[in-house]
């Protein structure tokens, strides 16, 4: 089992809580790593502690049987999803299986709308909602404008409908997804100061409607999780640590 980006070992335990299952855990950080296997040092599994980058994979071709991305590693990819995907295909059996979460547009527009109302700009930011984030978050799926200074991360959102042509353009066949969280207005703080003008208010209920009630977006709320099954022929090595001209940075210890 592969665990793309395991960061802290938030999601580690559950990764191994599958009976005499092996696990691949691989991330460019290497205090990310050593955080997971101290939340991880307990009975169980295997894991191997893997420091490398999720766009090229120290790992043999068809050499895990099953993968799992979450914590929207495929989103924190940015530009380099596309890549990501396809080292992703690479390394899973046929017949294997993707388990990997994304972020929705609506979730960009709830970070932006949160930083924004704790930075005392909202009302600012809503005077201008198509200039600062609406035209921007639904024409190329990034963060709103000037995300180094509003919100505290810059990645690519997904629709279900462009995650999963993602999947199937890399080998894999969507059999489940599944929805996660609500969206944009109900935040306290930003619904208490857009309120105070009639235009901003007006101007956030057309975000919540426009970005978050659209196709696509609001069947799926801050982000979802699908799960795929790899495509294809049974070629390749059966070992899931076999380089294939690709070493691993360094195995943390």
């Amino acid at each position: 089992m592969l665990e793309l980006g395991p960061g802290p070992g938030r999601f580690t335990p559950l990764v191994r809580a599958r009976p005499r299952t092996a696990v691949l855990a691989v991330d460019l950080s290497r205090n990310s790593l050593r955080a997971a296997r101290r939340r991880t040092a307990t009975r169980g599994p295997t894991v191997h502690w893997i420091q490398a980058m999720g766009e090229q994979l120290p790992l043999a071709p068809q050499s895990v049987d099953h993968a799992v991305a979450l914590g929207n590693i495929v989103c924190f990819a940015y530009r380099e999803g596309d890549r990501l995907v396809a080292e992703l295909s690479r390394v899973v059996r046929p017949g294997g299986l993707l388990i990997a979460d994304f972020a929705s547009a609506a979730a960009a527009v709830q970070e932006f709308v949160y930083v924004a109302s704790q930075r005392r700009i909202l009302p600012r930011l809503l005077r201008r909602p198509r200039y600062y984030l609406i035209d921007r978050v639904l024409r190329t799926g990034d963060q709103p404008w000037a995300p180094h200074r509003y919100a505290r991360w810059a990645f690519r959102f997904y629709t279900v409908d462009e995650a999963v042509r993602l999947l199937d353009h890399h080998g894999f066949d969507v059999v489940d997804t599944l929805a996660m969280a609500p969206t944009a207005a109900h935040q306290p703080r930003a619904a208490t100061i857009a309120a105070r003008e009639p235009a901003t208010w007006r101007a956030l209920l057309r975000i919540e409607e426009e970005v978050g009630r659209r196709p696509g977006v609001f069947e799926t709320g801050n982000g979802f999780a699908i799960a795929a099954r790899r495509r294809g022929d049974r070629r390749g090595s059966r070992r899931g640590l076999a380089p294939t001209g690709r070493r691993p940075d360094r195995n943390v210890t």
